[in-house]
């Protein structure tokens, strides 16, 4: 009897105390729960704080007044296409935070006189933009007008007056084309030159001022060619007078055509 009892008193108590537990674990995990919820809540409240503050300052900065682009700083402005890109600017006012550098400096690009562009915000309201410009090297003379004519043989732009200081190209565009392969060569003789041409098939053509000979240098060593030719030009027995053309393209030979087309050689 005293062990039945006492088997069911320790039945019980084993009872009470897995009860006592299940209810602690489950007062725990109410708790836990509540907790985290208090938490989650909370962070959701600040994120929520955050977003707003981040949409009210993003608001605020792209319609303040003070920076709105309020003008555009040029540095080596180009010549010839001013009114162009005043046009091209005027279509990029607005916030300067979503300016689209990207597209101005495309469209900046297309201007035949704009080589390159460097463009760079100046905060509030200023836009700087630095010019590399292709400068007039060649004029070509056609329908009443002179092109103005990079090294490239780039067309910049026209006018019905004659430039000073470039370069006159003869014959027509295909000319251009094929004296400015050789414009490295030419710079050197940029301020002695009458005119340049490209003669099949001698290839190209200069003439100089002030001497009566026509030159055919070749593809390189324009300027070695031409004094080598000049140093000896004293000491020649022939009717100088007479040289219509000097054949320089091979090396280490000058090659001479007469007026009255008989040809001698040195």
């Amino acid at each position: 009897m005293k062990n039945s009892m006492g088997g069911s008193l320790k039945f019980e108590a084993e009872f009470f105390r897995k009860n006592n537990n299940l209810t602690v674990a489950r007062e725990k995990k109410i708790h836990f729960i509540q907790v985290r919820t208090v938490h989650v809540l909370l962070l959701l409240s600040i994120a929520l704080l955050a977003v707003l503050t981040v949409y009210k300052a993003a608001n605020f900065l792209l319609t303040c007044d003070a920076l709105q682009v309020h003008s555009f700083r040029l540095r080596n402005q180009p010549v010839f296409a001013k009114e162009r890109i005043a046009g091209i600017l005027r279509r990029f006012g607005g916030n300067i935070l979503t300016l689209d550098l990207e597209d101005l400096h495309a469209q900046l690009l297309q201007v035949p006189e704009i080589e390159n562009a460097s463009i760079r915000r100046i905060l509030p309201d200023t836009v700087e933009i630095l010019f590399r410009l292709r400068r007039p090297f060649y004029q070509h003379y056609a329908d009443g007008m002179y092109r103005l004519l990079d090294a490239d043989g780039v067309d910049l732009s026209a006018q019905r007056q004659m430039p000073v200081g470039l370069i006159p190209v003869r014959g027509g565009s295909m000319a251009v084309s094929a004296v400015a392969v050789f414009s490295r060569e030419l710079q050197p003789l940029r301020d002695k030159i009458e005119y340049v041409a490209y003669n099949e098939p001698y290839g190209l053509e200069v003439k100089l001022r002030d001497v009566p000979e026509i030159f055919y240098p070749g593809e390189n060593n324009f300027v070695r060619k031409i004094n080598r030719y000049f140093k000896i030009k004293r000491r020649l027995t022939l009717n100088i007078a007479a040289i219509r053309c000097v054949d320089l393209r091979i090396a280490g030979r000058i090659y001479f055509e007469y007026l009255d087309e008989q040809r001698g050689n040195s």
